[in-house]
């Protein structure tokens, strides 16, 4: 029996586009919980969006990226910014929902209107980011929101999807933990368009700058036609934070100009069409294959006789080719 897909209510729709902030929030809680109806809201938000900057923050756990993306976040309001925010949290074990510590740790900022806060729960994303997360953001951009900060969850080693979620990438790190080789691990460090010394005034903090100079000089590669900025910071003592919008909007200014972002929007939206297809491509073998089933039971006999999986996944791309003909009935022939 087939699902029938979920919509969106024309009400909610005429709220959304009214500048309702609480439909603007059920918007979001529809594309987070219902995968099925996010082609029907790209269809109706695309056409209306007016092209927010999105920043990402990312870094290792404990180094302060909540306190950081409040901080630039009122700076951005402070500059006559429309201000969203999507923090994600790691996922309750109990509840599946998130913890809501960012939401806890970001109070003040939450008591100003002209600021969305959305946290979410990291769910079954391992990049440091919910799945949902960039539909979100499509979301508050749609919603005339023309800064958006995404937070991520802080997992140290598999931060990589900040990097196709985001305009522009914050690393926030601190000194006298290690992070910066946890960060290279990650390959996060390539990504970063603006490295954030946080808590520097902490013993190590020299050392950190001096082992993250290195690795940018060593490791920039041709693509790098000039180090990325390095910013000293304490978010708790909002000292650097000033400097650190500043270099923000240069490089967004910088961004703008040189036409990266349009190609970084390019390569987003590409990425969404091949996601998209695949997802499609998937539904359709596994409605007409009983995948489900099907799948473990090739598994065990694989794993038993040590073979390959890929004759079998030619086998079973052969037949859904076939199924997928029987289905559309007989062609007529060309006049």
């Amino acid at each position: 029996m087939s699902v029938e897909k979920p919509s969106v209510s024309q009400e909610l729709w005429t709220d959304f586009f009214a500048g309702s902030r609480l439909a603007c929030a059920r918007l979001i809680s529809v594309v987070e919980n219902s995968p099925q109806a996010i082609p029907e809201v790209l269809d109706r938000i695309i056409p209306r969006q007016k092209g927010g900057i999105r920043v990402g923050v990312t870094g290792p756990p404990g180094v302060g990226k909540s306190t950081v993306t409040a901080a630039l976040a009122r700076r951005a309001v402070q500059a006559g910014r429309k201000v969203g925010v999507l923090a994600v949290d790691p996922t309750s074990p109990f509840s599946g929902g998130a913890f809501l510590g960012d939401r806890v740790r970001m109070q003040r900022l939450s008591d100003d209107h002209q600021v969305f806060i959305r946290s979410m729960a990291s769910r079954e994303g391992h990049g440091g980011l919910s799945p949902a997360t960039p539909y979100a953001a499509d979301v508050l951009d749609a919603f005339g929101l023309d800064r958006i900060f995404i937070e991520t969850v802080g997992v140290g080693q598999s931060e990589l999807d900040v990097m196709s979620s985001a305009d522009l990438v914050v690393l926030v790190l601190q000194p006298g933990t290690g992070d910066v080789i946890q960060a290279l691990k990650a390959g996060i460090i390539e990504a970063a368009d603006l490295f954030l010394v946080n808590k520097s005034d902490l013993q190590g903090t020299e050392t950190l700058l001096d082992s993250l100079r290195f690795l940018m000089e060593i490791g920039g590669g041709p693509r790098r036609k000039s180090l990325p900025p390095v910013i000293q910071a304490s978010a708790l003592q909002d000292r650097g934070l000033d400097e650190a919008f500043a270099e923000i909007e240069r490089l967004v200014s910088g961004l703008v100009a040189s036409g990266l972002f349009l190609e970084k929007r390019r390569a987003r939206l590409e990425s969404e069409v091949r996601a998209a297809i695949g997802r499609e491509l998937w539904d359709k073998y596994a409605a007409l294959t009983n995948a489900g089933e099907v799948i473990p039971a090739v598994v065990g006999r694989l794993l038993e006789r040590r073979r390959s999986p890929y004759p079998y996944i030619r086998e079973a791309v052969s037949r859904v080719r076939i199924l997928i003909d029987e289905e559309r009935g007989p062609r007529e022939e060309p006049q």
